[in-house]
């Protein structure tokens, strides 16, 4: 019994002494410091990295919507065929990100003598939740600078992007990006699109 009381007493002094000297000992001390500095650098270079992806994806959606209701603008009759040609050589613009993304849409409004505006012919590509679904004939809102437009047509290019950030780990949802580019037909007072 008393060589248990001995080493229990051994034992507790050692521990005891060890503890005394913790606060003095300095190995490790980067290890630990390290460790914890590590996960804060790691969010912060994700988190770069993240938003500057996001912002040149946001400005490849504001370039595309652009030149989509330009090249669109500079015709004075097109069909279905050429507009998707023209969705296909702008959503290679958003190389290097997926352009399985990308919502594209190009409408036609014509606004009447009384500044009603409505739908003259649209086509889009891809879906994106929360667009409405455009059909000839449905009005269509525009927005106050147009307020004074009438017996017009205004070409209206739309382009969409979800993205996934932090790689799509369930973190946030996808962040959808947008534009919206008004245009006047150029060469006429009317695009016509057969089919469209």
């Amino acid at each position: 019994m008393q060589d248990l009381t001995g080493s229990l007493r051994r034992t507790l002094a050692c521990t005891l002494a060890t503890l005394a000297r913790l606060p003095r000992d300095r190995r490790g001390a980067a290890a630990v410091e390290f460790a914890l500095v590590v996960p804060f650098v790691a969010v912060v270079y994700m988190g770069g990295s993240d938003t500057a992806m996001a912002v040149s994806i946001n400005r490849k959606i504001h370039n595309a919507a652009g030149t989509i209701g330009d090249l669109v603008g500079q015709v004075e009759a097109t069909t279905p065929n050429q507009i998707d040609g023209l969705f296909a050589v702008t959503a290679s613009l958003m190389q290097p990100y997926s352009a399985d993304d990308v919502f594209l849409r190009v409408t036609q409004v014509k606004v009447d003598d009384t500044g009603k505006a409505t739908v003259d012919w649209t086509r889009s590509h891809n879906t994106l939740v929360g667009t409405t679904a455009l059909a000839k004939g449905n009005d269509y809102t525009l927005p106050s600078q147009f307020a004074g437009e009438k017996d017009t047509y205004i070409l209206v290019a739309e382009a969409y992007y979800s993205y996934e950030a932090l790689g799509g780990f369930g973190l946030i949802g996808p962040i959808v990006m947008g534009e919206t580019s008004y245009h006047t037909p150029r060469l006429t007072h009317q695009i016509t699109c057969t089919g469209c």
